[in-house]
């Protein structure tokens, strides 16, 4: 999806790195137990463009780009 969206012309990243797999986490954290869901879910999660300026059409553009992807 972030291939597809950067072709439309939309900026999403790449959101979030689990604390216990950050440098600082694996530096200064511990982690019991089995890791079942957090990596795999972290590796499915993007930030769409969201900011006090986001007009209304450019919302609707975005989220018919997210809806393309899935067709």
């Amino acid at each position: 999806m972030l291939k597809h969206l950067k072709e439309k012309g939309i900026s999403a990243v790449f959101h979030y790195v689990p604390l216990h797999s950050s440098e600082a986490g694996q530096k200064y954290g511990r982690f019991h137990g089995q890791d079942k869901h957090t990596t795999e879910e972290s590796n499915r999660l993007l930030r769409l463009p969201m900011y006090d300026g986001l007009k209304e059409e450019q919302i609707r553009y975005v989220v018919s780009e997210i809806k393309n992807f899935y067709r």
